[in-house]
């Protein structure tokens, strides 16, 4: 009876963790965690998707190492004017892919601020930087 109780607990707690999900959520200026669904904008680069890519291309130096490519995960906040600030890499794929990435993202223009309720709102958004190898 006891190794079936141990069997069961054991099962329900491996079912719980593979529950959980590993995502980081959206924080507002008071630092209490939000559901990006409560957003009526979502933060954003100036001039869309298709600028972003541009201002990367435009930007983005691959450092020298040419055998490595993949991404850095960078974070940061969208202020409530547009500004970025509290940059902090997420995923690393070494220290000099890691500086170009915050680099490029130090020099971006204003974003357009998140919104909820009629209202600019601060939130820490996630970006990947792609460093692929190209010729």
């Amino acid at each position: 009876m006891k190794w079936i109780l141990t069997l069961l607990l054991f099962t329900l707690l491996s079912l719980n963790a593979k529950a959980q999900k590993s995502t980081i959520k959206p924080v507002a200026k008071n630092d209490e965690s939000i559901d990006d669904t409560m957003l009526s904008i979502h933060p954003s680069f100036s001039g869309g998707e298709k600028a972003y890519y541009k201002f990367l291309a435009t930007n983005l130096k691959r450092p020298n190492q040419n055998d490595v490519f993949g991404r850095v995960f960078v974070s940061f906040f969208v202020e409530k004017d547009g500004s970025l600030t509290g940059f902090k890499v997420e995923k690393s794929l070494g220290k000099d892919y890691d500086d170009e990435a915050l680099r490029v993202l130090r020099k971006s223009p204003k974003w357009i601020p998140a919104r909820k309720n009629g209202s600019s709102i601060r939130i820490k958004y996630i970006v990947p930087i792609n460093f692929d190898i190209t010729e």
